[in-house]
């Protein structure tokens, strides 16, 4: 039985680097520093259907993030977790919490995952952050794929949605 890595830190080069060699744009800088209000150490990026990259959203976010918190965020590339190896995710991810003084947070951690409408793997990750952030791309992501993911991982998990426009 092989110890393979069911999930991976995202390439931190490529992750720090600004997409397209510009900064981040205003609604996701606006984007971060309201999620950051919030009191979680997990944030699950969560397609609004099939066939929608997770990543798209999480770099730009973990940009901004990054800028902010340094190396005290990661970004997790969980989009080819299978179910077998699902629980060392859920695992790495309960490491990121709130310091014993349960003041501040110590660590962060982004999660991008495959849609739970195509990849089943990704519902125990999603159930089991501290909460989730909704992916849409306009024009592409149905309203009722949208509906179903919110309705499987379960609307009280959503703490937003984020939407990038049609390529």
């Amino acid at each position: 039985m092989s110890a393979a890595v069911p999930f991976k830190l995202a390439d931190p080069a490529s992750a720090t680097e600004p997409t397209q060699g510009l900064r981040p744009s205003l609604a996701m800088q606006q984007l971060w520093f309201t999620l950051q209000r919030m009191e979680w150490a997990s944030l699950v990026l969560v397609p609004g259907g099939p066939g929608l990259s997770s990543m798209d959203f999480a770099r730009p976010l973990y940009e901004v993030g990054h800028l902010a918190m340094g190396d005290r965020l990661r970004l997790l590339d969980a989009r080819e977790s299978k179910i077998g190896g699902i629980a060392p995710l859920i695992l790495d991810m309960s490491g990121a919490g709130p310091r014993a003084s349960g003041t501040t947070w110590n660590e962060r951690v982004l999660v991008a995952i495959e849609s739970v409408l195509s990849q089943p793997a990704a519902i125990p990750v999603a159930v089991a952050a501290d909460a989730a952030l909704l992916c849409v791309e306009m024009g592409r992501t149905s309203i009722e794929a949208a509906r179903e993911t919110v309705q499987i991982v379960g609307p009280q998990r959503f703490v937003g949605c984020i939407t990038l426009p049609p390529p």
